[in-house]
């Protein structure tokens, strides 16, 4: 999947930094107990540091873990105005995600954000949000929301990782929409390889988000997935929220419901074939495809259902129906394709996952061994259903991109 360079290196660096800088801006700003867009303004117009003693820094975690803060798996997606008369809610709207005002005595919905991905909210006085937003070329900052503002009226307050993005180079997400399956019209978007040159061509990954009942998001991601690692080590990239994703109405979510292969399938092949068919720079003969979770179940199906692609990253991926069904709540995977695995593919697995058990990936991995196909599986002794921890996530880039 070609070799990792001095710029693929700095990426990861920039990963592991940003993510560290945005929790020490967190954890300063929250740390203001008598006005925190005093605190803000002070940080945006003086460009000041807010310095913390140990004591105060040890009470400031405390309280961002019981009040649930801007970072981790407990950020507020669903706030109450002060005066109670509304509730600002966070949900996936095509491929973004966005900050709605609901009011509750007729129902109406104001956005209040417009395109990246808005993951995190708090309270700043009764007409001001603080969000913490981020796009797939700029790393999760702080920023205001003017709640009784219109569309897209937010105003960044922290810029902690400019001088780090400064020194790399982030594609953009070129959007397209295409006809899937069913005949409905499917989003997908491309980000160009580092050091673009319209007269050469490159190879493609695609990445395949998990869920399924989830969605691919113009967001920035500090772990995993971060497509723009991908257009560092040279592919042109694409994304495709295919059926069963959300942000697209609740009919395309449920639309998958025992039709985990069928549909998904469909749009990831016609996605393809729109790519290739409006950018002449992709090689056709040089594809791959990565997924996660129902992303790794996704790239099972395309070992048994296709040979276009040259090689596969599984990544907690379902395998065998029967034995996931005595492991997880989920009950999909069609054991008879498995006949039909041919793809050299790379499997990562957690030894604590406990969603998908490790004979998810063993089981493929030994079946394209013992048939002579290139399989390689890397395990991970100390992670979950995610590698979360920065040496894994930068080893986990290093086995996707060699």
């Amino acid at each position: 999947m070609g070799r990792t360079g001095a710029y693929v290196d700095r990426a990861l660096r920039v990963l592991a930094d940003t993510r560290v800088q945005l929790a020490a801006t967190v954890v300063a700003v929250s740390a203001a107990t008598a006005g925190v867009i005093a605190v803000r303004r002070e940080v945006v117009t003086k460009r000041t540091p807010i310095s913390l003693t140990p004591n105060e820094e040890s009470l400031v975690r405390e309280q961002l873990a019981r009040h649930y803060a801007f970072l981790g798996e407990g950020g507020h997606l669903l706030l109450w105005s002060t005066d109670g008369a509304r509730l600002y809610a966070l949900a996936n709207d095509r491929a973004g995600g966005r900050v709605f005002s609901v009011d509750i005595a007729s129902g109406a919905r104001t956005a209040l954000t417009g395109s990246g991905y808005v993951s995190s909210i708090a309270r700043a006085g009764a007409d001001m949000l603080l969000a913490v937003y981020s796009n797939t070329t700029a790393s999760a900052d702080i920023y205001a929301v003017e709640t009784a503002g219109a569309e897209a009226a937010m105003r960044q307050i922290a810029n902690v990782n400019h001088d780090i993005l400064d020194s790399v180079r982030l594609s953009p997400a070129e959007d397209f929409w295409f006809t899937g399956a069913r005949g409905d019209q499917v989003h997908g978007w491309i980000l160009r390889p580092h050091g673009f040159n319209a007269s050469r061509t490159y190879p493609l990954a695609l990445h395949i988000h998990g869920g399924p009942q989830r969605a691919s998001t113009h967001s920035f991601s500090h772990g995993q997935w971060n497509p723009n690692m991908n257009a560092a080590a040279g592919f042109a990239v694409v994304q495709i929220n295919f059926h069963g994703s959300s942000g697209y109405g609740q009919n395309f979510t449920d639309s998958i419901r025992q039709k985990w292969g069928g549909y998904p399938y469909e749009d990831l092949m016609k996605g393809l074939d729109a790519v290739l068919a409006n950018h002449t720079f992709v090689n056709g003969r040089r594809l791959v495809a990565l997924g996660g979770s129902y992303g790794g179940y996704m790239a099972n199906w395309l070992n048994g259902n296709t040979d276009r692609f040259s090689a596969l990253v599984s990544h907690d991926g379902q395998f065998d129906m029967v034995s996931s069904y005595y492991t997880t709540d989920e009950l999909w995977f069609v054991e008879r394709l498995a006949g039909k695995f041919r793809t050299p593919t790379l499997f990562i697995h957690g030894a604590n996952d406990f969603r998908l058990s490790l004979e998810q990936s063993l089981a493929p991995w030994t079946l394209l061994r013992r048939r002579g196909i290139p399989a390689r599986l890397v395990y991970f002794a100390d992670e979950g259903h995610w590698a979360s921890r920065p040496g894994n996530s930068v080893r986990w880039y290093r086995e996707v991109l060699e």
